[in-house]
C-alpha cells in the first residue's frame, strides 16, 4: 500500500530508528502527537507561512504544553516526513513551523563556570566529552556517534553529519573547523584510541554520557547537562561578536533567524544603537 497518510510515514520512520539510541523519546513525542496527526494526509496539511495560521499552529493551540515539549513532538513529524522524501516516498515536505525557543530555555555556562565544571571531569572519556562540546557546538548524539574516519587532523575540521543521514531543519549536523584548544586533545586521544568512535572508554564505545555529567555536577557545584554546553558555546561566540550568520552555519542552522531568536541578546552591541538614538 503506499504511504498516504502522516501516521503511516511516522510509523514507518520508527521502524528504522528500533534499537537506535533516542528511540524512547521519538515513541514517547509520537504517543503525544498521534491523535492529531495520525489520520492527517499530505494534501490537507497547511503551510505555515506568510502569517497564515496553518496545520502546525492548530497543533500548537491545541495542544497548549510547553515549547520545548511541542518542538519535540513536531520535531519528530518533521524528521520523519524529510526522512520519507529521502526516500522518495513523498515528493515534498509540507512546511510545519516550530514554535520558537523559549528565552528561559537558553541554560548555558559562563567560562568561570565551565572551568570549574571540567575540573570535576574526572574519567578521561568525560572530560574529552566536554571539550569537544563545547568547541564544536555539537548534540549530546552526534558527538556519541563520532567516529574517527569524520575528523580531519590535517585539515583540522570534523564532519558531524554521517553519510546517508537526512538532514531535517531541526536537527542539522554541521562541518566545524578544530581549533587550537582542541587539536592537541584530539591527536593524544587519537594515539590511544581503541574503537573506531571519538568517545570511547576501556575499548568501548559509550552510548550515554548522563552520568558522567551528573557526577561532575555534584562534584564541582555547576549544574551542567550535554545540551547546556552547546548553548555556551553560542553564547561565547555572540559575546565575541562573531556574526550571527557565522554562528548560525557553526550551529547547524538553516537560517539566521532561530540564531538571532536565542542568542542575539547576548552580543555586547545588541540593540545599542538603537538605545542611543533615544537621547535628548
Amino acid at each position: 500500500a503506499s504511504i498516504d497518510s502522516i501516521g503511516q510515514i511516522v510509523d514507518a520512520y520508527l521502524l528504522t530508528q528500533k534499537g537506535k539510541r533516542g528511540e524512547k523519546r521519538k515513541l514517547e513525542a509520537w504517543v503525544a502527537a498521534k491523535p492529531f496527526w495520525n489520520d492527517k494526509r499530505l494534501h490537507q496539511i497547511v503551510p505555515d507561512v506568510d502569517g497564515q495560521k496553518g496545520t502546525g499552529q492548530a497543533y500548537i493551540e491545541q495542544r497548549q504544553r510547553a515549547a520545548n515539549t511541542i518542538r519535540k513532538e513536531l520535531g519528530l513529524v518533521n524528521t520523519a516526513l524529510f526522512w520519507a522524501k529521502a526516500k522518495t516516498l513523498i515528493e515534498s515536505v509540507p512546511k510545519i513551523k516550530l514554535p520558537p525557543m523559549p528565552e528561559s530555555a537558553v541554560e548555558h555556562l559562563t567560562k568561570a563556570q565551565f572551568r570549574r565544571f571540567l575540573a570535576g571531569c574526572y574519567a578521561p572519556h568525560v572530560k574529552l566529552f566536554v571539550q569537544l562540546a563545547v568547541t564544536t557546538g555539537a548534540r549530546a548524539t552526534a558527538l556519541l556517534e563520532l567516529p574517527w574516519i569524520r575528523v580531519d587532523l590535517e585539515r583540522r575540521q570534523i564532519n558531524l553529519n554521517p553519510a546517508g543521514r537526512i538532514q531535517p531543519d531541526n536537527k542539522r549536523r554541521a562541518t566545524v573547523p578544530i581549533n587550537d584548544r582542541l587539536l592537541p586533545l584530539l591527536i593524544d586521544a587519537k594515539q590511544g584510541a581503541r574503537t573506531p568512535f571519538v568517545i570511547e572508554t576501556g575499548g568501548e564505545r559509550i552510548l550515554s554520557i548522563r552520568k558522567g555529567f551528573e557526577a561532575a555536577s555534584v562534584r564541582s557545584g555547576v549544574h551542567c547537562t550535554p545540551h547546556m554546553l552547546r548553548h555556551s558555546a553560542a553564547v561565547w561566540m555572540a559575546e565575541a561578536r562573531v556574526p550571527m550568520a557565522e554562528i548560525a552555519a557553526y550551529l547547524g542552522h538553516k537560517n539566521t533567524r532561530i540564531t538571532e531568536a536565542v542568542y542575539a541578546r547576548f552580543h555586547p552591541d545588541y540593540l545599542r544603537r538603537a538605545a542611543r538614538a533615544l537621547d535628548w
